[in-house]
C-alpha cells in the first residue's frame, strides 16, 4: 500500500477531528464530501458560549452527575453531535450538502439521521456501530437508515491495518525530505530518454 483509499483516508480524517471533542463519554467526528472534497467537519461539544465537560474534569457529565435516565439524554446532554456540527458548519457559510457524503466514526443516532437526511446527504459511512442499551431501538432505526429511500449508501467502513500505521507513523515523523536535493553548486544532464519512456507508460 502506498496511500490509504479514499474512505480510508476520510474515515481517518473524521478520527482526527474528533480529538477536539469535550465529551467525556466518547468522542466523535465528522466529515462531509461531495465529490471527494471536504464540504465540512464536525466533533461532538457543547454549543458555543456554553460550557464544556471536559473543562470539568476527564469523568464529568452534567446528565449523569444529577442522575437523568437515558431515555432523557438528549434533553440534558450538553453536546451537539459530530454529524449535526458539520451540517452547521456548512449551513454557517453558505456550503449546500446536497449529494454529499458522511463519514463518522459513529453511526449516526436517529435524530442525526434526520438531520442528514433533511440536509440532502445521500451516503452515510461509519466506523462503529451504535450502541445504546435499548438496543430494539437501535435495530429499528438501524433498518430505517439501511432501507430509506433519500440514502443510496448506509455502511459500516473500517481502516485497514496498513493505513492506521501509515496514519502514525506520519503523526510521528516530521515534513523532512526523504530524497537528496540537487546542490546550487552542482551541475546536472537532463535524462531525455528516461523522461520519455516514463511518458510513454503513463
Amino acid at each position: 500500500m502506498n496511500r490509504p483509499t479514499w474512505h480510508e483516508y476520510f474515515m481517518m480524517l473524521a478520527k482526527l477531528v474528533s480529538v477536539r471533542s469535550t465529551c467525556n463519554s466518547r468522542k466523535i467526528g465528522a466529515i462531509i464530501v461531495r465529490n471527494n472534497r471536504i464540504l465540512a467537519t464536525g466533533y461532538n461539544g457543547a454549543v458555543h458560549g456554553a460550557p464544556h465537560c471536559s473543562d470539568r474534569g476527564p469523568d464529568f457529565c452534567l446528565r449523569r452527575s444529577i442522575g437523568a435516565h437515558d431515555a432523557e439524554k438528549y434533553n440534558y446532554c450538553l453536546s451537539s453531535h459530530a454529524e449535526v456540527n458539520a451540517i452547521n458548519q456548512a449551513a454557517r457559510f453558505g456550503t449546500s450538502l446536497e449529494n454529499a457524503a458522511l463519514y463518522c466514526t459513529l453511526e449516526p443516532c436517529n435524530w442525526c439521521f434526520k438531520q442528514l437526511i433533511q440536509a440532502g446527504i445521500k451516503e452515510i459511512y461509519f466506523e462503529s456501530p451504535y450502541d445504546s442499551k435499548n438496543r430494539e431501538f437501535d435495530s429499528f432505526w438501524r433498518q430505517i437508515m439501511e432501507t430509506h429511500k433519500e440514502i443510496r449508501v448506509f455502511e459500516q467502513t473500517s481502516i485497514s491495518e496498513q493505513a492506521k500505521q501509515m496514519m502514525i507513523q506520519t503523526l510521528l515523523d516530521n515534513s523532512t525530505r526523504r530524497l537528496i536535493a540537487t546542490d546550487p553548486s552542482e551541475t546536472s544532464q537532463l535524462r531525455e530518454d528516461l523522461l520519455n519512456t516514463f511518458l510513454k507508460n503513463c
